[in-house]
């Protein structure tokens, strides 16, 4: 993938590979908008675990409940099937927490345990 940004594309069938390179700009945005995106037999990489994607990656599905359904997947959908899917960011401190306090119906907030840095 060597552009920023994307149209709305209606299908991405990877039987190759599909790579994210990060940009060595912590700050550099890049966007990818699909409809339906089928991994087959195939390997879509933003990051590994061993080089962590560390630009910013927006990955947007577009569709609606008329749209057509994969069969299995359904629609709007990064799908894999018999291929291998590799997303790996820049580790948080911590990676995981719980919450402190029980989120109600229709809060917009929530408590945690712990500060957290994402």
């Amino acid at each position: 993938m060597d552009v920023d940004s994307t149209p709305i594309l209606k299908a991405v069938i990877v039987e190759g590979a599909l790579i994210f390179p990060p940009s060595s700009d912590p700050n550099h945005k890049r966007s990818f908008d699909a409809r339906y995106i089928m991994v087959k037999g195939g390997y879509f990489e933003a990051g590994t675990e061993e080089f962590p994607y560390t630009s910013k990656l927006t990955i947007t599905m577009h569709s609606n409940v008329s749209d057509p359904y994969l069969p299995i997947y359904g629609n709007k959908v990064l799908a894999i099937r018999f291929g291998q899917l590799e997303m790996h960011g820049i580790k948080s401190n911590p990676e995981w927490t719980s919450m402190d306090v029980t989120a109600e119906k229709g809060a917009t907030t929530i408590t945690l345990k712990e500060k957290v840095d994402w």
